[in-house]
């Protein structure tokens, strides 16, 4: 049986000669290109990079990563900033607004923070290494928009989940392969997680957490702590507020903060998990224990405020909110101020949820001249503003709104029966038909009767409010009763 087997192979050998002979040719070509590679390869790797005035700042949605060579303190040199860069750039990614650079020179730490605001970087990298250890330092500063979230989400209101500008000091041991995958797939999954592709995101958090260092020395291991608590944020934040798993995003918020007690993302976001567990005492115990450590901590006190609001205890309510907005008055900065117009926005709305509706007008208007003009705060704001009688601002806000969101036919209902209130009967008119049209396009039955209803009695209310618009109410009533069939 030996043999035979071995004279067959002897016969696909021979039978294969001169396919041996062609791909031995072929072969020869192949390993030339390699070695050509190889070169090019070597040569970007030891090639200088470009100096910071020569980089060109990020878009308005770009996610640029910065990264400088690092420094050589022993050990064979290797160029592992310029890997790293490589990696990065040969990573997938879920849009074009993510770009690599490497810089030319080692910048000082007091530099950095001027070179990330002008070049508009999110991530800038650098380190150094000898013959057993890598060290590398990696500054993040977060967008200023936070990522969207599901329409279903109860998710934090923008800004409020404490992540701030950080830095970060890691390590990882010198050997075979790429000792600073953790970090790639770390800044990876960070590009992602600030567009919004969350499943994407998560898979790369889940390999950075994967390939952190098993040994760590001691001298490194809070540092190397602090990251991976913040990875865990990220994990838990995906857990929690974008897909709903609040006992998983429990459960991981509780792991982030065994590394790093104070963390303060996930004090909060473990505040939040304990509420939408109904656990609420629970929550805030957990918070006033963060506040003896952050005792400057606005966000924490906005947390609070809305659990006692949630709990009816008013007064303690708007105490926190007023702390919450003393602390962010106080600092005038960018951040500060798109902060502050997002706590007047809730606290609007808890004074509308208690029937108050000049305080919450008040503050939906304070949060506007903040700076916040989104769909949320103009319908919030003019809906109110039509209840206190005030039809032209009611009017202005609505439009905007219905501008921003045109496939949402209550927004557009809302603009007709503001302008009409308003006297505006042309425009009420034209808004009431693009209403309808944009309601007939929708293929659910109920939920077309449910906003043609809603605009029906709506335009109730307004025929109480002002009798002199009767006639012209009952019109669009008719249109409204005949498109709903």
């Amino acid at each position: 049986m030996e043999s035979r087997a071995l004279a067959d192979l002897q016969t696909r050998i021979q039978g294969n000669d001169r396919l041996r002979r062609g791909l031995f040719i072929g072969a020869g070509i192949l390993v030339i290109l390699l070695l050509l590679a190889g070169l090019l390869l070597i040569r970007a790797a030891l090639s200088p990079g470009r100096r910071p005035s020569d980089i060109t700042p990020a878009g308005p949605d770009e996610f640029l990563i910065l990264i400088a060579p690092f420094q050589h303190d022993g050990g064979e040199v290797y160029p592992f900033g310029v890997e790293l860069a490589n990696d990065l750039r040969q990573a997938p990614h879920a849009s074009d607004t993510y770009r690599v650079e490497v810089m030319d020179g080692f910048p000082s730490e007091q530099d950095i923070p001027e070179l990330m605001q002008r070049s508009g970087a999110r991530i800038l990298v650098t380190g150094r290494y000898d013959a057993d250890r890598i060290e590398a330092w990696v500054y993040f500063i977060p967008p200023d928009m936070a990522p969207p979230l599901p329409p279903d989400s109860p998710g934090p209101p923008t800004y409020f989940f404490g992540i701030k500008p950080d830095r970060y000091h890691l390590y990882a041991p010198r050997g075979l392969g790429h000792p600073l995958q953790f970090l790639q797939y770390g800044i990876v999954g960070q590009s992602y997680f600030w567009q919004g592709a969350y499943r994407e995101a998560l898979d790369n958090f889940m390999l950075a957490y994967q390939m952190i260092p098993a040994q760590i020395p001691v001298a490194y291991r809070r540092d190397m702590d602090h990251f991976t608590s913040a990875l865990l944020w990220f994990m838990g934040y995906i857990a929690g507020p974008v897909q709903g798993d609040w006992p998983v995003a429990e459960d991981v918020f509780r792991r982030s903060l065994a590394l790093d007690t104070g963390y303060l993302p996930s004090v909060l976001g473990l505040a939040q998990a304990l509420t939408q567990t109904d656990r609420w005492e629970e929550a805030l115990e957990l918070l006033q224990t963060a506040l003896r450590s952050q005792p400057d901590a606005w966000q924490i006190y906005f947390a609070m405020a809305e659990i006692k609001g949630q709990q009816g205890a008013v007064e303690e309510a708007l105490a926190l909110y007023d702390r919450a907005i003393s602390l962010l008055s106080a600092d005038d900065s960018p951040q500060s101020r798109r902060a502050l117009a997002d706590v007047y926005f809730y606290r609007g709305y808890f004074h509308y949820q208690r029937g108050d509706y000049a305080s919450a007008l008040s503050d939906y208007q304070q949060a506007r001249a903040l700076g916040r003009e989104d769909v949320y705060l103009l319908s919030n704001l003019g809906w109110t503003a039509y209840l206190l009688g005030d039809y032209e601002t009611a009017a202005e806000a609505s439009t905007k709104a219905a501008a921003l969101a045109p496939e949402r036919p209550e927004l557009l209902f809302n603009k007709g029966l503001h302008l009409l209130a308003a006297g505006r009967y042309d425009e009420a008119k034209a808004a009431y038909e693009q209403a309808i049209q944009r309601t007939l396009s929708i293929d659910d039955t109920l939920t077309r009767s449910r906003y043609f209803g809603s605009a029906y009695y709506d335009l109730d209310d307004l025929a109480q409010r002002r009798p002199d618009l009767e006639t012209i109410i009952r019109d669009i009533q008719k249109q409204i009763d005949v498109a709903n069939g």
